[in-house]
């Protein structure tokens, strides 16, 4: 990075400073002065003397705004907003709580303190917005920014130690900026239990493929830390007499591929004595040596989603020094890095079913005769066996069914591996061609995926189609149906939009425009300097990583994974439930009203920076499965503007709506809406699915930018009587005016005491309707003229407008009398 791109940085936290985002400009502070010191990391030493004016003025630099950011987080004049958060560590105790909440849960132990936000998962019994927390929320704050500074302040030395090639010291000081991170998070909001019916919904959903899947257990996986370090100390050096752990759950099935080629299961230690038998010298195993994308390799499994998912989180952890994935592997030693098990169990933490999960796996992997990998493995040291990869794709193979993995989509692999927020973009095939419903126009496109990897907290994958044949995709270097990770997203100062795209198996990249062998593309220098491109270089390599233009992704690409860190939003509401098959008809085109429906409310205040809102419905599987495989549970949200009487939602994409999801069988659906002003203040979230075929569990997560409550509606009342009657030759007396129209169906109601009272007719959907209640003083049924004067006054309940298929009255008190019922 150059200093003006430093300077620019610095000028980002000026700005936030002065409109009082002050743990923002503190953590862009630090951000600077990391980058300045890495700038004088570069100058030669005998060159520093003639640098000596630009040395003294970063160093000057480095000084003040450290020394401001310092300031920044001690300061007690922010106000830290205090909101609770669910727990997802034991869900089966009513009682029982935990500090880690579904979703929200934090994935990057490394996070810096400007993601140190407060989170709510919990759902609110009340709409009312509350009011702002009393003065001791400040005491609090000033708490937390300290906890926060000395957080940075860690971090800071630790950057330092390694600048210097200190790695054990920056390692210890990486780990207490992470556990000072950890307290503040934890020590900014409370717990709050889990409904019951919360508790139900999870616990019925951790029965997926291979068996049961608990929530993940802190607890637990301390536990399993604490016994290897106890026998790594009492070993000293001296060969494990840990006993091997195998897992009693057996071995994973295996694909085709690895059943071709396979000999046995083996651990790493017996891998690496028979590779040394073999004339390659090892040395010990180890858990992870470096993280990086480029090392990466799928092997004989087709997951090359899930290679794909794992080789972007790979290099955003690379790139942001967050940790993403090697923070859900245990065992863990003291500074939190994941360790070697002799005894050859893990745990790792995979998010799935609306929380953070458990899979437990050991380390025996499929091997052929020559003792290579038939899984997914690192390639950086032929010497050395690093099984991060292998182990993490273990877990994730056990918790699908085995190695025999049907394949899956991108976006729901990044959400196992992070609980990062999932969001599918589709494009036409070509530009100029008319966009469907649920595309987004290229340019649009592009602009999310620019901004996307400008972001920084958002990890990119990139799908091809299967519309081209495989001899097609063959000469063009591609693979259909495939998987791609997204390296970089590329601009050029004249217009040329390009994408660094990585083939999971390490091997076969693009043969068209803009690859290696594409000299006319890269004659250019100029052009080369700015992409920072080498073709000569890459040509003599086939690594799987190329350049692609923008045009090619959009004819041979069908769609882009986002996923998005959660802690980009500084609230967050989680909730979990179950939407039985007999509620509601099983297809609610004409009526919605029986759906699982919710309620956001916002302050005024909060309504009038107008938020954005994320809103995200994960259905809960039994199996992870394979795109366009036997699924038929399609689900989506809508987003229905509501007022302060907060009614249910009877009808779908009437006037009050203001956002229609997309109905899809993929699990996650994620549905996105700026509030426009005031009209905004409480928004209905409706479910709906294309016809129901089975009970169906699911988490809501809500993400927003301004404070909000989540809640529901009012009850429907609750006791039915249902009645079923016809229109026919002599009962179809038309509309009100008509002079049959009291030959129409006519039931008498009885009410003994007041009561609440709401009427609904359901028909064809060639009809349209209408249902009314009529006050009958003569309690003669057949008293026309009584029931004439009651509609000529107005009916005690009316459904309103005729509408086709479905209609409601709304819900009113109703005293004790005799009412017609007509339709």
């Amino acid at each position: 990075m150059e200093l003006d791109d430093i300077f620019n940085l610095l000028e980002t936290a000026t700005l936030l400073e002065k409109s009082n985002q002050r743990i923002e400009a503190a953590t862009k502070y630090y951000e600077s002065c990391y980058l300045m010191r890495q700038f004088l990391s570069r100058i030669p030493e005998n060159e520093r003397s003639s640098s000596s004016a630009t040395y003294r003025l970063l160093e000057e630099k480095i000084e003040f705004y450290t020394n401001a950011a310092q300031n920044l987080y001690f300061d007690d004049s922010s106000v830290s907003a205090s909101i609770t958060t669910t727990p997802a560590a034991v869900l089966f105790a009513e009682s029982t709580q935990s500090p880690h909440g579904g979703l929200a849960d934090d994935v990057s132990v490394l996070t810096p303190p400007s993601m140190i936000i407060p989170t709510t998962s919990h759902l609110l019994p009340s709409l009312v917005v509350p009011d702002p927390p009393p003065s001791p929320r400040f005491t609090q704050s000033a708490e937390i920014n300290r906890k926060a500074s000395l957080a940075n302040a860690s971090l800071g030395q630790a950057i330092d130690y390694e600048e210097n090639n200190r790695t054990q010291d920056a390692i210890q000081s990486y780990m207490s900026a992470a556990e000072l991170a950890k307290k503040d998070s934890s020590s900014s909001c409370s717990s709050s239990p889990l409904s019951k019916e919360e508790i139900s919904v999870l616990k019925n959903s951790s029965l997926i493929a291979a068996g049961l899947f608990l929530p993940f257990s802190e607890e637990e996986a301390r536990l399993l830390s604490q016994q290897v370090a106890a026998q790594k100390k009492q070993n000293r050096g001296m060969i494990s007499t840990m006993m091997p752990w195998t897992d009693p759950d057996g071995d994973l099935p295996l694909s085709d591929k690895q059943k071709k080629r396979f000999v046995k299961f083996a651990r790493p230690s017996e891998i690496a004595q028979q590779r040394s038998l073999l004339g390659t010298k090892q040395q010990p195993p180890v858990m992870i040596s470096s993280i990086s994308p480029y090392t990466i390799r799928q092997q004989y499994v087709t997951d090359c989603s899930f290679i794909a998912s794992l080789c972007i989180c790979a290099l955003f952890e690379k790139q942001f020094r967050k940790r993403l994935i090697t923070s859900i592997i245990y065992p863990q030693d003291k500074n939190g890095i994941p360790i070697y098990n002799p005894s050859g169990k893990y745990i790792v933490k995979l998010w799935l079913n609306g929380v953070a999960r458990s899979v437990i796996v050991d380390d025996r992997l499929p091997i052929d005769k020559n003792s290579n990998l038939l899984c997914s493995q690192t390639t950086g040291n032929r010497h050395q066996l690093e099984l991060f990869c292998s182990i993490i794709e273990k877990a994730y193979m056990k918790l699908c069914g085995g190695y025999d993995f049907p394949g899956s989509n991108s976006g729901v692999d990044l959400f196992s591996l992070t609980g990062w927020i999932p969001e599918r973009i589709f494009f036409p095939c070509q530009t100029g061609t008319k966009v469907k419903h649920f595309e987004t126009p290229p340019d649009r496109a592009w602009e999310r995926l620019y901004s996307a990897n400008s972001f920084g907290d958002c990890l990119i994958t990139v799908s091809t189609t299967r519309d081209i044949t495989e001899e097609e995709a063959d000469s063009l270097g591609l693979v259909t149906g495939h998987a791609y990770a997204v390296l970089n997203v590329f601009q050029s100062r004249n217009g040329t939009k390009l994408l660094q795209l990585k083939n999971p198996w390490s091997c076969k990249g693009w043969l068209g425009k803009f690859s290696p062998h594409d000299k006319s593309s890269w004659r250019d220098q100029t052009f080369r300097l700015e992409v920072g491109y080498n073709p000569e270089e890459a040509a003599k390599f086939d690594d799987g990583i190329f350049w692609i233009s923008w045009e090619d992704v959009l004819l041979y690409f069908r769609n882009l994974q986002l996923s998005w860190n959660p802690k980009l939003f500084a609230y967050r509401m989680t909730t979990h439930g179950l939407w039985p098959k007999d509620q509601g008809p099983q297809n609610d085109a004409f009526n919605v009203g029986e759906n699982p429906q919710y309620i956001m409310s916002f302050s005024e205040k909060a309504v009038s920076s107008k938020p954005t809102i994320w809103v995200l419905i994960s259905r809960h599987v039994s199996k992870q499965e394979q795109e366009g495989a036997e699924v038929n549970d399609f689900l989506t949200i809508h987003l229905v503007r509501n007022s302060a009487t907060l009614e249910r939602v009877w009808y779908p994409h009437g006037k009050a709506t203001i956002a229609n999801g997309c109905y899809t069988n993929n699990p996650h659906v994620l549905l996105r809406y700026d509030v426009s002003g005031p009209e905004d203040q409480f928004i209905s979230l409706v479910l709906s699915q294309h016809e129901k075929t089975q009970d169906l569990s699911y988490t809501l997560s809500c993400y927003c930018t301004e404070p909000f409550t989540l809640g529901r509606p009012p009850k429907m009342v609750p006791l039915s009587m249902n009645f079923t009657s016809e229109w026919k030759t002599g009962t179809a007396g038309g509309a009100v005016g008509s002079k049959n129209f009291f030959t129409n169906p006519m039931f008498t109601i009885t009410i003994t005491e007041k009561t609440k009272l709401q009427l609904r007719c359901a028909t064809s959907k060639t009809l349209a309707i209408n249902i009314m209640l009529l006050e009958n003083n003569s309690r003669d049924p057949t008293n026309f003229g009584e029931l004439t004067k009651s509609i000529k006054n107005r009916p005690t309940l009316d459904s309103g407008n005729y509408r086709h298929g479905f209609t409601v009255t709304g819900t009113k008190s109703i005293c004790s009398g005799t009412y017609a019922n007509l339709r």
